[in-house]
């Protein structure tokens, strides 16, 4: 299995505060990582400040 993290910066609020966005996807995703089972096939979409999707994680078999 493979943990994978997609993230689009292309929109408004990723372009103006990239550094800031991500560092919030990723201690998003962290506190949350415990809802979710660690199986291929888990996945959820990503969300900036602005509760705008801007991309998903998921587990993937290899």
């Amino acid at each position: 299995m493979r943990f994978v993290l997609e993230v689009n910066f292309d929109t408004e609020n990723m372009q103006l505060k990239p550094l800031e966005e991500l560092q919030k996807i990723l201690r998003d995703w962290s506190t949350n990582v415990a809802m979710y089972p660690i199986v291929a096939g888990a996945q959820e979409d990503v969300y900036d400040s602005d509760n705008e999707q801007v991309g998903e994680w998921a587990i993937l078999e290899d």
